[in-house]
């Protein structure tokens, strides 16, 4: 798993401060270790481990009573299910529409559990990362989409995805939130009343 320093929390942090003072708008990072506990790609997991247990029992207990095949599938269930502990394995066993649909869920949870809804006028955008999926998700409220596309986030997303494979996710952050700072400076530009409604550090649940 990715490991944020407090160094670099607080260059994100930095990066933010820099990027809102051209923007009336509000750019809130944020990091989830999971969008979801992916139940059914656990026990696609514990299946696939039962079968393979079941093979490995009928291959060295060929010679025994064929009802040992099906005791050894159990314990190979259970194993296959903990092994969705670690993330490396359960992606290989988890859905692409799901992880969509589980990302954007959870994105639209936290826009709504940190109050990003209620800016003044509705200009915040939360860049947030998935860690298991290695997805990145990027929401914007009413006042932003009014005016700039969705499509206009995707460029972003991708060099974040990239980054995040290379591990090289703070500065991954940083890029993003200058660029997303760019964009909505175009739009929404900053004023000498420019009240800062969101905190600026990283989010980490």
């Amino acid at each position: 798993m990715i490991e944020i320093t407090q160094a670099e929390r607080d260059k994100i942090s930095q990066a933010v401060l820099e990027a809102e003072k051209h923007t009336t708008g509000e750019i809130v990072p944020m990091i989830v270790t999971q969008s979801d506990d992916y139940p059914g790609a656990r026990w696609r997991l514990a299946v696939a481990g039962a079968l393979f247990s079941g093979f490995l029992a009928y291959f060295f207990l060929g010679d025994y009573d064929p009802v040992w095949i099906l005791y050894a599938q159990i314990p190979g269930l259970y194993i296959g299910y903990a092994l969705g502990n670690f993330g490396a394995i359960l992606r290989l066993f988890m859905l692409e529409d799901k992880i969509n649909e589980e990302v954007n869920q959870r994105a639209l949870q936290a826009f709504y559990q940190h109050n990003l809804h209620a800016t003044k006028d509705h200009t915040a955008i939360l860049v947030m990362v998935s860690l298991l999926e290695r997805r990145v998700e990027i929401l914007a409220d009413a006042g932003i989409n009014s005016k700039v596309s969705k499509d206009t986030w995707q460029g972003i997303v991708s060099d974040m995805i990239t980054r995040i494979k290379t591990n090289d996710l703070s500065e991954g952050f940083c890029v993003a939130v200058s660029e997303c700072g760019n964009i909505l400076a175009k739009d929404f530009p900053g004023s000498h009343d420019n009240p800062d409604e969101v905190s600026n550090k990283l989010i980490i649940e």
